[in-house]
């Protein structure tokens, strides 16, 4: 018996050893998600998490992908650089696994970024918005399975531009992204409308507690309308603060995070009406039989309304489970390939990457917010999407910017 039992173990460890596809078969595709569950990103990075787990519940329900199941560990990255990059490590290095995604901070995602490039693994960002992530600083390794800011910047900058406003103030975080979003928008909106005039442009730092200076000053400024970068919790704070001092009666409010739902539900009878919002998945006007099915089960799981995080999360997670499905491997370089020529159903629609910079041509809406009887929280009206080719940046404009590295 005991005999016998030896001979089991020595045919099974021959088996993993002359032939590991044996051994992987079994094991499931790892995919390593981080990303800000405290803090002011955990608005983002929740609800990310829970709609990964869904996608991967799913794919597992069919089977899996290759016949392996498919799992997502999680690690929070505090919306710290070096927090984030730390847990990459750990998870690449000890967790082994095939695949990293997530992060809502830019910085983050560049400190992650430069670390997947080294260990050549493949890293699929969430909600990090910053442009340069995969424009300059771009590599074979990073995807971005969401919009960028030069999308939503552009975006708001052309619907702006059918307004009668002309007196600009401008405020943001005092960061890269904060920075290159006032940029992005002031560029095109002058390009768009030449006889705009900038009042002024000031920054906050990031986790600003305190908004009434900045409130003030806007207010005294002479400015007719207010673009802001800011997001989360800034924007919410923003938000709460200005709507007390009467500050949306006097200016006209323009951003990009102003309509999503994260900041709506946070701030549920404390969002201002009239102001301009973008929204990267505005779920309500969509209402196509794959988003109503992903807003069901989100709101099963949750209780709430999935948003540009939640989106994003599992549109990860199925872009990667049809790219392994495609190159028929969880090889890297055969994914990547696969990556940049797959098409993905997606709550927000069909989904290309784009191969120069592996951007995913995710659209970007804005619109007005309005509080209807069907939601506790106010929604974009009069929603409106730009056609991708004409707000992201150009394949010249990338290969100018990465020549100047």
């Amino acid at each position: 018996m005991l005999k016998r039992r030896l001979f089991g173990v020595i045919g099974m460890v021959l088996v993993i050893l002359f032939f590991p596809s044996f051994s992987q078969a079994t094991e499931p595709i790892k995919i390593g998600y981080i990303h800000s569950l405290s803090g002011a990103g955990s608005v983002y990075g929740k609800p990310c998490l829970d709609a990964a787990e869904i996608a991967a519940a799913e794919i597992n329900a069919k089977g899996g992908v290759l016949g392996r199941k498919v799992e997502v560990i999680a690690r929070d990255d505090k919306t710290k650089p070096d927090d984030g990059l730390r847990e990459a490590k750990d998870l690449v290095l000890s967790k082994k696994v095939d695949y990293l995604m997530g992060t809502v901070s830019s910085a983050v995602a560049l400190a992650i970024s430069g670390f997947a490039k080294e260990q050549k693994k493949i890293f699929c960002v969430a909600t990090a918005q910053s442009t340069a992530i995969t424009s300059e600083k771009g590599h074979r390794y990073l995807f971005r399975i969401s919009t960028n800011n030069s999308a939503y910047c552009r975006s708001a900058a052309r619907r702006a531009a059918e307004l009668p406003y002309t007196k600009y103030y401008m405020i943001g975080p005092d960061y890269e992204y904060g920075h290159s979003s006032i940029k992005e928008f002031w560029t095109e909106l002058k390009r768009l409308k030449p006889d705009v005039e900038l009042v002024k442009e000031a920054y906050s730092p990031l986790g600003t507690p305190d908004f009434k200076p900045y409130l003030s000053a806007i207010l005294a400024s002479g400015a007719e309308i207010c673009y802001s970068s800011h997001w989360g919790g800034d924007w919410i704070a923003f938000a709460k603060q200005g709507k007390a001092m009467g500050y949306f009666d006097r200016i006209k409010d323009i951003g990009q995070d102003h309509g999503n739902i994260e900041a709506a539900m946070a701030l549920g009878k404390d969002m201002p009406e009239g102001i301009l919002g973008g929204s990267h998945y505005p779920f309500w006007a969509l209402k196509t039989s794959k988003s109503n099915d992903f807003v069901k089960k989100f709101k099963e799981k949750t209780g709430m309304y999935p948003g540009v995080g939640a989106a994003g999360g599992y549109a990860i997670v199925y872009s990667l489970a049809e790219a392994v499905a495609k190159a028929k491997s969880t090889d890297t370089e055969k994914v990547v390939d696969a990556l940049e020529t797959i098409k993905v159903d997606t709550p927000v629609g069909n989904l290309t990457i784009r191969k120069i910079d592996h951007q995913a041509m995710w659209p970007f809406w804005y619109g007005f917010t309005k509080f209807i009887p069907e939601y506790p929280f106010a929604i974009l009206q009069d929603v409106k999407a730009y056609d991708p080719a004409l707000v992201y940046q150009t394949e010249e404009e990338i290969k100018e910017l990465r020549a100047k590295k």
